[in-house]
C-alpha cells in the first residue's frame, strides 16, 4: 500500500503551546510518518476575538489511512489532548485539521477535503508554503503562494521559530 502525503494544520491557544504540539507530533507519528514541519506563528484570534492569541503550524504526514480514518484518528487525538473547543472559533487546546489529501477532493456532511477555509487563513497557508510553495488547490486551481499573496485580511504577527526547527524544539 502506497502511503498519502497529507498536510495537517495545527493550532493552540490555551495550556502550554510547547506542550500541546509535543503531544500532537507523537500522536501524529503513531498514525503516520511527519516528513516536513513548519514554522511555528503566533497570530490573532480568527472570528472570535475575545481570546487569546494561537500558535499555528502544519506538518507533511505520510500515513496508509484512507481519509476517513484520518479524520477518526484525528479527532481521537484532540479528545485525548483535551481540545476543549466549545465556541465555533474559539479557546482550544489543539486542533488539527486535514488541510490537503494528496489531491482528493471529498466534500460531504462527513468531511470536506480541501479543507473549506484554508484558503482565507493565512495562518494556515503560511506554514504550507514553507514545506510546498507550488502546491496547487485541487478545487480552486492556484498555487498556495498565489492564494497566500491574494489574502485581504492577515493573522500572522509573529513567527516564533523557523521552519524545520518545530519538531526539534520540544
Amino acid at each position: 500500500m502506497s502511503k498519502n502525503k497529507v498536510y495537517i494544520s495545527l493550532g493552540t491557544n490555551t495550556g502550554n503551546w510547547k506542550n500541546n504540539f509535543n503531544q500532537s507530533f507523537r500522536a501524529l507519528e503513531s498514525i503516520g510518518r511527519i516528513t516536513n514541519s513548519a514554522s511555528i506563528y503566533l497570530s490573532e484570534p480568527y472570528g472570535y476575538k475575545d481570546q487569546n492569541c494561537f500558535y499555528n503550524t502544519a506538518i507533511e504526514l505520510n500515513t496508509n489511512l484512507y481519509p476517513y480514518e484520518l479524520i477518526t484518528k484525528l479527532q481521537m487525538i484532540e479528545k485525548k489532548l483535551k481540545k476543549n473547543k466549545l465556541i465555533i472559533n474559539g479557546p482550544r487546546r489543539i486542533d488539527l485539521d486535514i488541510i490537503f489529501y494528496e489531491k482528493i477532493v471529498i466534500k460531504n456532511n462527513l468531511l470536506t477535503i480541501p479543507h473549506p477555509r484554508a484558503h482565507l487563513r493565512d495562518f494556515v497557508l503560511c506554514p504550507i508554503i514553507e514545506m510546498n510553495p507550488f502546491y496547487f488547490h485541487p478545487v480552486l486551481k492556484k498555487s498556495i503562494k498565489e492564494l497566500f499573496n491574494n489574502l485581504k485580511e492577515k493573522f500572522i504577527f509573529k513567527k516564533i521559530t523557523k521552519h524545520k526547527e518545530s519538531l526539534l524544539i520540544f
